[in-house]
């Protein structure tokens, strides 16, 4: 389902995934600008054109894979557990607290 309560079709959760690959990372950044240092752009710009189309068609088809195990979800009964709405919160209180230990750490290298 999208935002707005409509129902997201297999070309749009397709298209999805191809524009999310083509989005530049910091990863294909690095890449690009390394082959540049070494002289060598072209295989630098096919390693990022390949990079984010391994990106674009995982996404695609992790999507549709869930968009397809859709209905063997709806059938498995979940109880309700009081625990798992504190689930995304603990996860970005740990994600939050890993990051400040490295940032610690590299500020204490620093120093």
């Amino acid at each position: 389902m999208t935002p707005d309560g409509t129902a997201m079709s297999w070309r749009s959760l397709l298209m999805l995934g191809l524009s999310a690959g083509l989005v530049p990372c910091p990863a294909a950044l690095v890449l690009l600008l390394g082959a540049i240092a070494f002289g060598n752009p072209i295989s630098g710009l096919l390693l990022v054109v390949s990079f984010s189309l391994g990106l674009a068609s995982v996404l695609a088809g992790l999507g549709l894979l869930l968009v397809s195990a859709k209905r063997v979800f709806k059938q498995v009964p979940m109880p309700r557990f009081r625990a798992m709405q504190w689930l995304p919160l603990a996860s970005a209180v740990g994600i939050t607290v890993i990051g400040l230990g490295i940032s610690t750490r590299s500020i204490m290298q620093l120093i």
